[in-house]
């Protein structure tokens, strides 16, 4: 499955940590400019159905920039948390497995086959987002 949020990677600051010079943003990354939008009952009604627990803006950005996550149609959520739960207890193992050393390594790729044709079965439940 692509990445679908390039806005946060790996270089985003952490709120996990107290260090100021780690919390800040670079430069390119700072939010400075604002857009203000107008929208009758009808949008408004139509962004925040959409919106689900995102805020307004942060759905907004997402829309126009074209990053919205994919969704889970309400059919397919509990088959998807399932599978979600799974895909943990494989990794799970997997750690395990990997802390064994050599002997385990050969059930350690049987384990991250699996996980990963489960991850595939759980990408195929969603919905992509409409752009």
């Amino acid at each position: 499955m692509k990445k679908n949020n390039i806005i946060f990677d790996d270089e985003f600051p952490s709120t996990f940590t107290n260090d100021p010079v780690v919390k800040k943003l670079p430069p390119n990354r700072l939010r400075k400019h604002s857009v203000t939008v107008r929208l009758n009952e009808v949008e408004l009604s139509k962004v925040n159905h959409f919106r689900g627990q995102l805020s307004r803006s942060c759905w907004l950005r997402s829309s126009a920039l074209q990053q919205l996550p994919p969704s889970v149609p309400e059919i397919n959520k509990e088959a998807w948390q399932e599978l979600t739960g799974s895909i943990q207890k494989l990794n799970d193992l997997t750690s395990f497995l990997l802390r064994r050393g050599e002997d385990a390594q050969p059930l350690s790729h049987e384990v991250s086959a699996l996980k990963l044709k489960l991850s595939h079965v759980r990408d195929a439940l969603v919905i992509p987002p409409k752009n």
